[in-house]
């Protein structure tokens, strides 16, 4: 990892990845664990594309191999390291596409292109009982950019989804004290 910004909240000193991590890391980390590579990650795209149809679980995952690889403790950012970071990343100097908010194209309703934007998992994570001894759900929160809030009342910058599941517009980057 090489290229990071460093932000000082609540007194915190943390370093978050500038970019989320690309879809040839995250092949490598699933080849060093002898894990199948998905077939979301076969397909022809450039391999330094963000990697999406991760699961919170999964990105967790890919923290703790990461550390242990490099000899530090990598966690997801908090949402408001998320918030922060987007501000700080144009005081360093960091590339535009510190938020990589348009992936790829769907198909609009009625013909054309229409970009896909992406979110990110973040550390916060909410968990909700069920009724009749059957498992609690684990809800990962998502970090939603300014430009998807734009022009709507939207209070908050997060979402919940489940944590065990992967979703084509999530992308998570990594972080450390």
């Amino acid at each position: 990892m090489d290229n990071f910004i460093r932000l000082t909240l609540h007194g915190r000193r943390t370093v978050l990845a500038a970019h989320p991590v690309s879809r040839e890391c995250f092949k490598q980390y699933l080849r060093e664990t002898d894990q199948p590579t998905p077939l979301f990650l076969t397909r022809p795209e450039p391999s330094s594309n963000p990697v999406t149809y991760v699961s919170q679980v999964d990105a967790l995952a890919y923290c703790r191999w990461l550390g242990a690889h490099e000899g530090r403790t990598y966690r997801l950012p908090s949402m408001s390291e998320l918030q922060e970071a987007l501000g700080e990343a144009a005081n360093e100097g960091i590339s535009p596409d510190f938020w990589p908010h348009t992936y790829g194209q769907l198909p609009e309703l009625r013909g054309g292109l229409k970009p896909v934007y992406l979110c990110e998992w973040t550390l916060e994570t909410e968990t909700i009982e069920q009724p009749s001894g059957r498992p609690p759900r684990i809800l990962g929160s998502i970090f939603y950019p300014p430009w998807l809030r734009e022009g709507s009342n939207a209070t908050h910058a997060e979402a919940h989804l489940l944590a065990t599941e992967g979703y084509s517009f999530v992308t998570f980057r990594v972080a450390h004290e």
